[in-house]
């Protein structure tokens, strides 16, 4: 066979992909495991837009904006800005408590954690879940 003859025999076998057996079954599973994909990402946002629209909702709300003598202040309503952030991290690790307690998990006390350890905490969490999700899309890769 020469080189001329060579050539356009290997351009005629890999024109088009060859058919097989399974490829409909094959096509199916792989749009399934997309909109699966896709469905749980469309909710994950969803949800977190919904928690943070909410909370923001409720902070807008609660602030006073006092425009009385010289100066602009925002307060918490009476108390001062500080009291307020305490109270926030205070409302966050509550909130923090009743869900460990709905998991089942309520002899760990998040009340005694202070602010840093309270983020350093969820950090560690964040980065737990990361890898995580790093682990599991490598083993589907």
């Amino acid at each position: 066979m020469s080189v001329d003859e060579f050539d356009p025999a290997i351009e005629r076998l890999f024109s088009r992909a060859p058919a097989f057996a399974d490829s409909a079954q094959f096509e199916a599973g792989v749009a399934a495991k997309l909109n699966k994909s896709s469905r749980f990402r469309t909710t994950a946002l969803s949800i977190a837009g919904l928690v943070g629209g909410v909370i923001a909702v409720r902070e807008v709300m609660s602030v006073d904006f006092n425009f009385g003598s010289s100066s602009v202040s925002a307060s918490a309503g009476s108390q001062p800005a500080t009291q307020g952030l305490t109270m926030a991290g205070v409302d966050a690790a509550h909130a923090a408590q009743s869900l460990l307690d709905r998991v089942g998990v309520s002899g760990l006390d998040m009340s005694s954690m202070g602010g840093m350890q309270l983020f350093w905490a969820t950090a560690g969490v964040l980065v737990a879940l990361l890898a995580a999700g790093v682990v599991k899309l490598s083993q589907e890769i």
